[in-house]
């Protein structure tokens, strides 16, 4: 199943109409499912255009503020869509703050599974930072999340950008990955940026065959910066990822 984390298309989402036109566009581009992501609000419109298209939604994709100050506004939504999974990202870069996170993710995955949801949890760079006791962030919190409860949520960008083996981390922890999102990174002059599929220089090709040899089937497109318009950019990158 291919799908597009909605913060790829955050600049059309603002609005109910905006909304709406966005997940009409992508349903017919092809796309299969949607990611939820953004404020309340946002998540709301997006959240009701799928209900209008009969638009699959996998999951939410939100940050652990909305999990303990608006937990129940969360689950509303996704059970009004029809929502499988619930994830986070957090911003631990140190040993302190990464065990707190451990604490604090296991306590509302505990609660999202009690409302019937999968959890996971994504991840970014940072993970990577190696810590004061000599352990990167990633390693405590895999460590200390509840395996039971807790599914992992790899992106293939950051896995890159912090230094990671992407298909040995997909390999090594398949049993735990349900969702994958796909976004490719190219090289500019100025550094390193994000890129539709295709278009960047991550071995996408043979990550697809390895998540696929893995059993992953639920492939996330995200695009965090488009230089142009970003459903061009879906369009792109929907494309690609079929193609593979």
């Amino acid at each position: 199943m291919i799908g597009i984390q909605m913060y790829t298309l955050r600049s059309l989402t603002e609005t109910p109409e905006g909304a709406d036109k966005a997940v009409s566009m992508l349903k017919e581009i092809g796309y299969e499912t949607i990611q939820l992501a953004g404020s309340i609000e946002v998540m709301k419109n997006c959240a009701a255009a799928a209900k209008k298209y009969g638009m699959n939604v996998i999951g939410i994709l939100t940050g652990t503020a909305n999990m303990t100050e608006r937990f129940d506004e969360v689950i509303e939504i996704a059970k009004d869509c029809g929502a499988q999974d619930i994830g986070i990202s957090g911003s631990a870069k140190c040993e302190v703050d990464a065990r707190a996170l451990v604490e604090l993710s296991n306590e509302i995955a505990k609660k999202v599974r009690a409302e019937g949801f999968s959890f996971s949890y994504h991840n970014h760079s940072h993970e990577y930072i190696r810590t004061e006791c000599g352990k990167t962030v990633m390693d405590i919190l895999l460590e200390g999340f509840d395996k039971e409860l807790i599914d992992l949520m790899p992106d293939t960008y950051w896995l890159q950008h912090g230094g990671a083996d992407v298909r040995d981390f997909i390999e090594t922890h398949k049993e735990r990955i349900k969702i994958l999102h796909l976004k490719d990174m190219k090289r500019t002059e100025e550094g390193v940026t994000f890129a539709e599929i295709g278009i960047g220089n991550l071995n996408m090709r043979g990550i697809v065959k390895t998540a696929r040899a893995c059993g992953i089937d639920t492939f996330i497109v995200e695009q965090d910066i488009c230089d142009g318009d970003p459903i061009e950019s879906a369009k792109i990158s929907y494309k690609a990822v079929r193609s593979l």
